[in-house]
């Protein structure tokens, strides 16, 4: 079986171009807030976890940043995620989280 190779969208593309001032550990596509967790295609995984266009969940919200336009959501677990991109549907969700 051959491993499947996805092109890295242009919106994904022009995030990653961007400095944040912080390091980013992957860019999210399709996002989906589902509190506490976010969901959505995954490409950039600086941690080599997650291959390019996989749907993923990340490990409980403990915050989020607006910067340069952008949603920035942080783990428990210490990653940063940005959202390029949400799911259709009104699935942006973030401002109904509550963080202690």
């Amino acid at each position: 079986m051959t491993e499947q190779k996805y092109a890295i969208p242009k919106a994904v593309a022009e995030a990653m171009g961007e400095d944040f001032g912080m390091p980013i550990t992957a860019f999210l596509c399709a996002a989906v807030d589902s509190p506490p967790i976010l969901m959505g295609t995954v490409y950039g995984d600086t941690t080599g976890r997650f291959r390019e266009g996989a749907s993923i969940r990340t490990s409980r919200i403990t915050s989020v940043l607006f910067v340069n336009g952008y949603s920035l959501f942080q783990t428990v677990a210490g990653s940063r995620y940005l959202v390029v991109s949400w799911a259709p549907g009104g699935s942006n969700l973030y401002m109904n989280r509550i963080y202690h």
